[in-house]
């Protein structure tokens, strides 16, 4: 029998999980139809930060303010079932000069609407959004759909 690293890594997110007594919350469907209507309904595809179960920190590291950037959505798919959590910005910088302020472009409105239609499980901070694939029981208490 072959050693297979694939295998063995999802062994050590389902024992992490299982550890830090996390629920899970989204599924590859899930995922894949949120990535899916992401580039087909949306005007961008909003940035986001992600934090995977075996990472310790996650990436990008600053994450506060808007940005400048579009979200590469396709990167999340090789792997959807190690990420913990997924946390969007449903706003785009747009530059408008060297001496004048950034526009800020929002799709909130639609963001919601088809987190809502696609039945993802959600919860809205300040201006961001965290879509979790793993949740500790208080985050789950606090999912809207």
């Amino acid at each position: 029998m072959r050693d297979d690293p694939q295998q063995r890594h999802k062994q050590k997110i389902i024992a992490e999980v299982e550890q830090r007594s996390l629920t899970s919350v989204m599924n590859n469907t899930k995922w894949n139809s949120l990535e899916e209507a992401i580039y087909r309904e949306l005007a961008f595809a909003p940035a986001f930060q992600s934090k995977y179960i075996l990472d310790a920190e996650p990436s990008p590291l600053e994450f506060e303010q808007d940005v400048f950037y579009l979200g590469d959505w396709e990167s999340l798919s090789f792997a959807w079932y190690n990420i913990e959590w997924v946390r969007v910005k449903p706003r785009l910088l747009e530059h408008t000069g060297k001496y004048t302020a950034p526009n800020v472009l929002s799709i909130e409105d639609e963001w919601v609407n088809l987190l809502q239609r696609l039945r993802i499980p959600y919860i809205h901070k300040e201006h961001d959004y965290w879509i979790y694939g793993y949740a500790t029981a208080t985050e789950y208490e606090q999912l809207d759909y």
